[in-house]
């Protein structure tokens, strides 16, 4: 049955509407991607992720985020070597429920394949990143760029009431991984701070490709 155009332009506005709204929401939210995450340090923890295998693989994404009254989720998610480097990338930004699913967990989820995301208290998920950064620190190597800002989040989570006591490196030695993104150059001065630092013997590393030069 054929509608009639008073039906058509109704359809047309109720359509337009919706296209209106959803691009309302797409500037919202790269908006708040760009605030930042002290900002957001006050609201209720909405949940803390770590790969149960983060110090068996040396390296994991830690996830901490924060419910906003909005209904928006802030998140700041962490690139951690436990075994070294200690936090080699961070982010953080803020979306809807969904596209916290989708575009953070899902893709966090699938690039950690055979792993499980255990929920650990905020005060430990602050200790394990922190720890992180001051053994690296001894070593010499400093944090990502991005870290002050997403270590905003932390707000005054305690890291002091975390039970748990975590050991950097591995068997007592840091442990070099040369990263899928760090060319020769960069993996070469890395190992020659660790040998500044620890000597000769005093470390360990793992190099993708020949190794003469280093």
């Amino acid at each position: 049955m054929a509608i009639s155009e008073q039906q058509r332009q109704k359809k047309l506005a109720k359509e337009a509407k919706k296209k209106k709204e959803a691009l309302a929401k797409r500037k919202k939210g790269s908006s708040l991607s760009k605030t930042k995450a002290a900002s957001y340090a006050t609201y209720p923890i909405h949940e803390c992720l770590v790969p149960d295998t983060i110090f068996t693989a040396g390296i994991g994404n830690v996830l901490i985020s924060r419910k906003a009254p909005d209904g928006y989720i802030a998140a700041s998610l962490f690139t951690v070597d436990v075994y070294c480097l200690g936090v080699k990338n961070a982010f953080f930004k803020v979306v809807n429920k969904f596209d916290y699913e989708d575009n953070v967990k899902e893709p966090l989820f699938d690039s950690h394949e055979g792993a499980t995301f255990k929920s650990v208290s905020p005060s430990c998920a602050r200790k394990l990143i922190e720890g992180s950064v001051a053994y690296a620190a001894e070593l010499g190597f400093t944090y990502h760029r991005d870290y002050k800002n997403a270590a905003g989040i932390f707000g005054d989570i305690d890291s002091s009431t975390c039970p748990e006591n975590y050991e950097y490196g591995q068997n007592g030695k840091p442990f070099y991984v040369q990263g899928p993104k760090e060319t020769p150059t960069q993996a070469k001065r890395i190992v020659d701070q660790l040998r500044s630092h620890c000597g000769e013997g005093g470390f360990h590393f793992l190099i993708v490709g020949p190794r003469e030069s280093f």
